[in-house]
């Protein structure tokens, strides 16, 4: 499956393409009213499942209030947001940027960092995500994959990403060689996802310790951390936040995707205060629709239910079973099973076969992604109940076969 970004007067079945009709808690139909399970809560987007109730009826309730909010002040549900997400991440993170989406919110992210640190210099990880625009591509990027898209932003680059594969010698390596570019103290910030990959979909998992270790050494060069949360934030992997995995409290955190569970576009940078206020003046925050009155209603509800259910432990529970399943059918075709939550990844052994796997499952009524080459994504809604996920990997075993 690709991203569509295109909208064609009349599309006439080219590319891979799903013309959706209806959506419905871990359901979704196309045109032809063929009935699909979802393993892709729209790329980590639909957490509570799509249209959920809830969190319609409370766009619905704000509508009838105020749906569009100022650029020099705020509206009731704004302030009442952010009372309640800085509320539940650590108190060190007490204030909150506007935006629209996890693009901007990362971008928003390193214009802080630059002004406030003084530094130009930004390190991200090889394969990982933060967004299309040229900062936010640069960051994950490999070199020379899309050269027509080049020269992006000077001074903003990836390095390799330890995963949990590599040896300690290597690991120690890494560290090293960290320290060595943070210590010349001319790098703004790090920035990375918590722990695995979500975003080019990999989801290739760190080595151990290893947000810590950023965090040690980003405090000690003068340099900030900031986490990409918009594929991992709100219960995604076990925990309500990706950072509580490993108990990190980073400069920032960006947020988007299942923020408001797809019912409007949000994304935020929530920070320290103190870092903001040093560079608010300089760093141009600003956004037309950032934390639209209903993108905020939306998103209050949806961390209101993740709070009252605990749906970090939902998506622990199901993550852990299905991985399990899965791990007893490696053999020709599957080669591994990794992943945090219900943030998994199945490793084929080829491309070929991913696709063709995918395709298969698609045709019998699953709906699952290819996140990267030979891995596919399955990322189900967190809210997806139990016969559903039964009804759904058994067609994905099925077609392993």
């Amino acid at each position: 499956m690709i991203e569509n970004s295109i909208v064609y007067r009349d599309f006439k079945g080219k590319y891979d393409y799903l013309p959706l009709s209806k959506a419905e808690g871990s359901l979704i139909w196309d045109r032809g009213g063929k009935r699909y399970i979802d393993f892709s809560s729209a790329w980590n987007v639909t957490n509570l499942g799509w249209n959920n109730p809830e969190v319609s009826d409370a766009i619905v309730e704000q509508a009838k209030k105020n749906v569009q909010g100022l650029l020099w002040g705020s509206d009731p549900i704004q302030e009442e947001y952010a009372k309640a997400l800085t509320g539940a991440l650590p108190k060190e993170l007490d204030a909150c940027i506007k935006e629209t989406s996890g693009t901007e919110s990362v971008e928003a992210a390193i214009k802080v960092a630059r002004v406030y640190t003084g530094r130009s210099k930004v390190i991200g990880f090889n394969a990982q995500y933060h967004g299309q625009l040229f900062a936010t591509l640069a960051i994950g990027y490999l070199k020379n994959s899309h050269p027509k898209l080049e020269p992006l932003v000077p001074d903003i680059a990836p390095i390799a990403f330890p995963h949990d594969k590599i040896s300690e010698d290597d690991w120690q390596k890494f560290l090293l060689e960290l320290e060595g570019m943070l210590a010349k103290e001319d790098v703004a910030a790090v920035i990375t996802e918590p722990g695995i990959i979500t975003g080019w979909g990999s989801t290739l998992v760190a080595y151990p310790g290893f947000l810590v270790k950023l965090r040690e050494l980003a405090a000690k060069y003068g340099t900030l951390l900031i986490v990409d949360e918009v594929g991992t934030g709100f219960s995604r992997t076990g925990k309500l936040f990706g950072i509580q995995h490993e108990g990190v409290v980073p400069d920032m955190i960006a947020l988007a995707k299942g923020m408001s569970n797809g019912a409007a576009a949000i994304g935020a940078v929530v920070g320290k205060s103190e870092i903001f206020e040093k560079a608010f003046s300089e760093s141009i925050l600003v956004s037309t629709f950032g934390w639209a009155p209903i993108a905020c209603a939306a998103s209050l509800k949806v961390l209101q239910i993740h709070l009252r259910d605990k749906v970090w432990e939902m998506a622990e529970k199901k993550g852990n079973y299905l991985k399990e399943r899965l791990k007893t059918h490696i053999g020709e075709a599957l080669v591994d099973v990794r992943g945090l939550g219900l943030e998994i990844g199945a490793r084929f052994k080829d491309a070929e076969t991913c696709s063709r796997i995918q395709k298969a499952c698609f045709a019998d009524g699953l709906h699952v992604v290819v996140g990267s080459k030979d891995n596919m994504q399955i990322m189900p809604p967190l809210s997806i109940p139990p016969e559903l996920l039964e009804e759904g990997l058994n067609i994905l075993i099925r077609n392993l076969k």
